[in-house]
């Protein structure tokens, strides 16, 4: 598994992908502070708390990365399973389970490890700066940066559920517009559920399990269609 992984890296550059999360990383920086400074000049009560900012910016960032990740899976599992591409595929001396396997596990540590590190400077930036210049009147403690970290992973563990359900979609019609399509669908949806569950243990827990489960479920399915595709 951990060679054909290699392999994986192998044919498919990264260097990309890395650089978009960059990007999505600066994206976070600019919109962390755009929502507290619009805030303020609008009055908005909501936004003038460091929780509901910090929790806009997580979600935010569930969008993008799960965007680039369904962008990951249309590359590495749904075009490299159409035509020559899928014949050459099959052609390979190992287990048709094993291979997609190592192409999901590629684009998933991927995904989550770019989304939580992409989360970090914009989180430390802002609150070193409130600090000494602040925006929001707002109080920051370690219990609201524990529970945002606590965001930060259940949203990234939602994003690879909602990027594997959306490739599985997608790979109904072979389609990378309908994988993407599907993601920021499946976004809106955690989204909001995420935002009812903030700060509610039990609530998070079962969305965390909700979403889990349908991305095993739904790469089970997958493997199950792969291994019967018959190649004339």
């Amino acid at each position: 598994m951990y060679k054909l992984m290699k392999l994986e890296l192998r044919r498919n550059n990264l260097n990309t992908y890395m650089k978009i999360s960059m990007i999505g990383c600066l994206f976070l920086i600019g919109f962390i502070y755009f929502v507290a400074v619009v805030a303020q000049v609008e009055n908005e009560p909501d936004f003038q708390k460091y929780s509901n900012i910090f929790l806009f910016t997580s979600i935010m960032s569930m969008f993008f990365f799960s965007i680039l990740s369904a962008t990951m899976f249309s590359r590495f599992v749904i075009e490299e399973y159409k035509g020559k591409k899928m014949i050459l595929l099959f052609s390979y001396p190992v287990n048709r389970k094993k291979i997609l396997l190592s192409k999901i596990a590629v684009v998933v540590v991927f995904s989550t490890a770019s989304m939580i590190i992409s989360n970090i400077p914009p989180i430390v930036i802002f609150s070193i700066t409130e600090t000494f210049s602040p925006i929001v009147n707002d109080t920051l403690s370690s219990e609201l940066l524990f529970s945002v970290i606590k965001t930060i992973i259940i949203l990234s563990i939602g994003m690879n559920g909602i990027s594997l359900i959306a490739m599985r979609i997608g790979f109904i019609n072979k389609s990378v517009p309908s994988t993407i399509v599907s993601a920021l669908l499946l976004c809106a949806l955690f989204g909001n559920a995420v935002i009812g569950s903030f700060e509610k243990s039990t609530l998070s827990l079962i969305l965390l399990a909700i979403s889990t489960a349908a991305g095993i479920i739904a790469t089970m399915n997958l493997m199950g269609k792969i291994n019967r595709i018959e190649v004339e």
